[in-house]
């Protein structure tokens, strides 16, 4: 399969989506063993205060992965701890679905209502679910399920959460951060590398990218034994236009004959600006035969433009090479320069194969 260019990648992928869920999920259950619970005592409160770590993760999950992943961790989280730390005897749905809604919770705040990263978006995200089920639907549950006293159980836990829920949205907000700032480098580096790569006036592929990827293909043609054409174009009396009619006006011809390169070429294919009005196309898996009838067809569309103010016709010259067993870069890119060459002497407006 012959790569596909200007392709745009998501910042996960669906694998690295599913690393990073089982990263989180073994971390949550592992936080969920009581000996990783921080049990500690506050006067007057008789009662001791046990903080657990899994409810950050399965928010956080959320918040990183979306509100159907951080549901789905959320409730995995549950089962398997209790399974793994407690025994199946010890289970209650119930409870699962907090866990489920948490994760939901945090993971549709932060994406969803904020949709973008601040301390607000964070401070929502992280308190809002966990004051309302750890804070008050869990205690009903424990009610319910063992009796705990109810007022008693939702005032210690949101006495807890008036210390964990500070430090949980210190620590989320900065991996997040980290995270931001991660993305946006390499967003950064993409951009950059972009320019480099393309024509910043037609937006097509710039020279240095067409010769790596034409180096490319010539071997992997010659390897393969595979037919590979390359169209060499020259815009006709170009110099005329900018003379007689400014360079705006050229530099928008330009443009327009840079959008029909574009048009006519697969995706496999690569179009490039070359030179000031010399454009090229690399034809994959392409022998003379077609690639004369793609250079024809470009060559039709661009003689139909009718472009104010320029009164005459505007015609491209077309040079075209098929790939041979002793090619290198040199020779195939030479005799696709000889080819135009004839086109422009014979009258220029029509397409030369060489």
């Amino acid at each position: 399969m012959i790569k596909k260019h200007n392709k745009t990648v998501h910042p996960y992928s669906r694998l690295n989506t599913w690393k990073i869920a089982i990263i989180l999920l073994c971390s949550g259950v592992f936080l969920a063993n009581p000996a990783n619970v921080l049990t500690f005592s506050i006067p007057p409160f008789e009662e001791a205060f046990r903080l657990g770590f899994t409810a950050i993760i399965t928010m956080f999950a959320g918040i990183l992965l979306g509100p159907m992943m951080g549901a789905i961790l959320g409730g995995l989280n549950d089962i398997l701890s209790v399974a793994i730390w407690h025994g199946m005897d010890e289970y209650l749905f119930s409870f699962t679905l907090t866990s489920i809604a948490r994760g939901f919770l945090a993971g549709y705040i932060y994406n969803h209502i904020f949709a973008s990263f601040s301390l607000k978006a964070i401070i929502a995200a992280i308190s809002i679910p966990y004051i309302v089920v750890s804070g008050i639907s869990t205690p009903i549950l424990l009610y319910r399920a063992y009796g705990v006293p109810l007022l008693e159980n939702i005032f210690l836990r949101l006495t807890l959460q008036a210390i964990a829920v500070p430090i949980y949205i210190f620590v989320t907000y900065f991996i997040m951060r980290g995270i931001k700032d991660s993305r946006e480098l390499k967003e950064l580096h993409k951009r950059m590398e972009k320019l480099l790569r393309t024509d910043d006036l037609t937006g097509l592929s710039n020279r240095r990218s067409f010769m790596e990827y034409l180096g490319k293909m010539v071997s992997r043609a010659q390897r393969h034994s595979q037919p590979l054409s390359v169209i060499v174009a020259d815009v006709d009396n170009f110099k005329n236009i900018n003379d007689t009619y400014g360079h705006n006006v050229g530099d928008d011809v330009l443009v327009a004959l840079g959008k029909i390169f574009q048009d006519e070429t697969r995706q496999e294919d690569m179009a490039a600006r070359i030179g000031g009005e010399e454009f090229a196309i690399i034809l994959a898996e392409a022998d003379e035969k077609a690639a004369v009838q793609v250079a024809e067809r470009i060559r039709e569309k661009i003689s139909q433009i009718y472009f104010p103010p320029i009164e005459d016709k505007i015609t491209a010259s077309f040079g075209i090479t098929r790939i041979k067993d002793d090619d290198d870069l040199k020779k195939f890119l030479i005799r696709g320069d000889k080819a135009l060459y004839e086109g422009k002497k014979a009258g220029k407006d029509r397409v030369v194969a060489g």
